[in-house]
């Protein structure tokens, strides 16, 4: 299955170099590496559309009578706490000659995470169901992490500079024709509230789809790591932080990337302004999942094309195209639209900055995979993650920038962050040579 996925995707022929930026013998392993990484890729991205926690998670917690606090607590502990421990985990693995299990482990507990969670909703009500969610996000954070990390590297490892771009447009448009189903069932439904079983059943179906991408990952060929760490991970994880000192065009790199995080950040705020514009109905919650899940499925392959050809070139556009539609939302907020425009108008809002956050996930993920070498791959993803979970958590107080001036400035300030971000993306180096 993983080479006819892979000849789908490609047609690449016996001719066609596959040992771009890996050794040799990885390179006779790339069709079927490629197809089985996709899969594995597809069910864990599906299992996020089914379980976002601004979604949701929080639909969940608000129905059983969950405290805000623990409703507020849902993004924050699953975002950071993906990213912050990063660093440890990379100087761990690195002292493993195999990669993928660190994978397939995070991708288990992931899966029981959200089961766990699926059966607290059935058990629990209030503040009990509140902070075992949290917990088991918790749970779940610390283990994407773990997958973040090697998944990056097994990446870096297995498949060729050219094709591993379009690996993550494909899983990205596979899981996000699926959220879209998934979403018109919302937009559909005439009832006021969904029932709780059909949560319940997406949380258990989400848990079963990291089971089903473990087993996948873990028939990846991956060759040993030749030269694994021994050092002491506790005493390498302040010296990681050298490389931002040492490596120029990576500090540039994790600068554009903090200026272009303001794109996902914006976006909870395009849901108050459309909730408070369409009376907070369910239809038009559907219609805001429908766009965001239809701009990924679209735009997947197509960002993916453009990150293997130039990665800079992908953040540059989509970082300014994020910070040109933030300016536009800003200014159609001011309007005076009935509700049942307003729902429309704001799906397309939605859907023109989801297309904008698919590009830059998509050309900062292929950027830094081709920017690192086989040595300094994991240090390199985990020191980025670790400031971007910094940069979230610090992004917390922009609420109150919202309380204070209205929703419109906080999408303003982000737009501008955004063009900023495509700005300095644009002068970093290009990682293929011709």
């Amino acid at each position: 299955m993983g080479d006819k996925l892979y000849n789908l995707v490609t047609n690449d022929d016996a001719s066609v170099n596959l040992s771009k930026g890996i050794s040799d013998d990885a390179s006779k392993h790339v069709p079927e590496n490629f197809g089985r990484q996709v899969l594995a890729t597809v069910a864990s991205k599906t299992g996020d559309q089914l379980t976002k926690p601004g979604l949701i998670l929080t639909w969940l917690l608000t129905a059983l009578g969950a405290p805000a606090i623990t409703i507020g607590l849902l993004v924050p502990v699953r975002e950071a706490g993906s990213l912050l421990p990063q660093i440890l985990f990379a100087n761990v693995m690195n002292r493993f000659e195999l990669r993928k299990y660190f994978w397939v482990a995070g991708s288990v507990f992931q899966g029981l995470a959200i089961v766990g969670i699926a059966f607290a909703a059935l058990q629990l009500t209030g503040a009990a169901l509140g902070w075992t969610t949290v917990g088991l996000l918790a749970v779940f954070s610390l283990s994407r992490a773990m997958c973040s990390i090697s998944s990056k590297d097994l990446l870096g490892k297995t498949i060729p500079k050219t094709r591993r771009g379009r690996l993550g447009g494909l899983a990205s448009s596979f899981s996000g024709w699926i959220a879209v189903l998934v979403g018109i069932s919302f937009a559909l439904n005439r009832a006021e509230e969904l029932p709780l079983p059909v949560f319940t059943g997406m949380l258990f179906t989400a848990g079963l789809l990291w089971f089903v991408g473990a087993g996948f990952m873990s028939r990846v060929h991956e060759l040993p790591q030749t030269t694994p760490s021994k050092g002491n991970p506790l005493g390498d994880l302040l010296s990681s932080f050298r490389l931002l000192k040492e490596d120029r065009i990576f500090l540039r790199f994790c600068i554009a990337r903090g200026l272009l995080a303001s794109t996902i950040l914006s976006m909870p705020f395009y849901v108050v302004l459309a909730h408070e514009a369409t009376g907070g109905r369910i239809k038009s919650l559907g219609l805001l999942m429908i766009a965001g899940s239809l701009a990924t499925a679209i735009s997947g392959v197509v960002w993916g094309r453009l990150s293997d050809t130039s990665s800079r070139r992908t953040l540059a556009i989509a970082g300014c195209s994020a910070g040109v539609i933030g300016c536009l939302t800003a200014a159609v907020s001011y309007l005076q639209i009935g509700e049942t425009e307003a729902a429309f108008v704001y799906g397309a809002l939605f859907f023109l900055i989801g297309l904008s956050h698919t590009g830059i996930r998509n050309g900062r993920k292929t950027y830094l995979v081709d920017h690192a070498t086989q040595e300094n791959r994991a240090q390199l993803v985990a020191v980025s993650n670790t400031l971007m979970g910094i940069v979230l958590l610090i992004s917390g107080t922009f609420g109150l920038l919202a309380e204070a001036l209205g929703t419109q400035a906080v999408i303003l300030v982000f737009a501008l962050f955004g063009i900023a971000g495509g700005i300095t993306a644009s002068l970093l180096p290009e990682t293929i040579e011709d």
